[in-house]
């Protein structure tokens, strides 16, 4: 079972989490909750998150990328299992592929539940995962990586999440969903600023190959404070309560990341960015959730 957590990259699924549970923290302060959609909701963005990763694990195996090459090996990494050969290429597919299926199944059963409209957000999320790294399309390879996280972990899944409780969307599920959607682009963005140097060696485009490390920087830089901005803009206008504001208590854990992201260049202390930008996901999310509920039971 660990082999397998960490051929999932278990770190990362916490993302599809906070997503998913921040929906629903909205949809609870507007009066809907439905235990049973909710876990459903979880489960299958979990699980769709869980085929991507082990897809982009089998697929970059298989290419000239920076899972592959010499020089970027890491025994704590997903790409490890493979090149220890602790899990074989067709395991991982499999099990790739297993993890779409049942994220699926709840994405169905869901649609029995609330209808058909979430199937318009989570089919295209479940090609999204597969087609990140997969053939023919291969899209993270043409800097469209951090695009499609911003969008498919912010707008899709916390949307989506709030649709399955409220059977609705609304303009305060966006305004949530969008810095969410940002902070964890800029995961992407950071794991693609490790990669660096053997991106560039293998020609494989991303955000941070086209800007090159200084412009990455400040895109990194953008995408946070942009976070915290639309939050304070978001309750200012009423679309968010004040409670929401909980959230700039994570500004100093994304003032390191950035800091440090103008500072290092090595892949190893790059690593150390890409996790303070997951615990940045994580403490802004968890924030914003307990902003919401704390407004639901103030009444605010």
């Amino acid at each position: 079972m660990k082999v397998w957590l960490q051929a999932c990259r278990v770190n990362s699924l916490a993302i599809s989490s906070i997503g998913v549970m921040v929906g629903t923290a909205v949809a609870f302060r507007a009066g809907h909750f439905d235990s049973v959609r909710f876990l459903l909701a979880w489960l299958g963005s979990v699980l769709i998150q869980a085929g991507t990763n082990l897809t982009n694990v089998y697929y970059n195996y298989k290419a000239a990328s920076a899972s592959a090459d010499p020089a970027s090996f890491d025994p704590r990494g997903s790409s490890s299992v493979l090149r220890l050969g602790l899990l074989t290429p067709a395991q991982v597919r499999r099990g790739g592929l297993l993890s779409f299926a049942c994220g699926i199944a709840c994405g169905l059963l869901l649609a029995w539940l609330c209808g058909g409209t979430i199937l318009w957000l989570g089919l295209p999320a479940v090609a999204a995962g597969y087609f990140y790294a997969g053939p023919p399309i291969r899209y993270g390879y043409l800097a469209l990586g951090v695009v499609s996280v911003f969008v498919f972990m912010g707008p899709v899944m916390v949307g989506g999440a709030y649709y399955v409780q409220a059977l609705s969307f609304s303009a305060g599920a966006i305004a949530a969903a969008i810095p969410i959607g940002l902070v964890a682009a800029g995961i992407m963005h950071t794991n693609d600023l490790r990669d660096y140097d053997t991106d560039v060696l293998h020609g494989k485009r991303t955000l941070a190959t086209l800007f090159g490390r200084r412009g990455a920087a400040y895109a990194l830089a953008v995408m946070d404070a942009a976070a915290f901005l639309v939050i304070a803009a978001a309750v200012m206008g009423g679309l968010l309560p004040w409670p929401a504001l909980l959230v700039l208590l994570a500004v100093p854990q994304a003032l390191a990341q950035v800091r440090m992201v103008f500072r290092e260049t090595d892949a190893k202390h790059l690593h150390v960015v890409w996790l303070r930008g997951v615990k940045l996901h994580m403490q802004f999310g968890l924030l914003l959730i307990v902003g919401l509920l704390a407004s639901a039971a103030l009444h605010l």
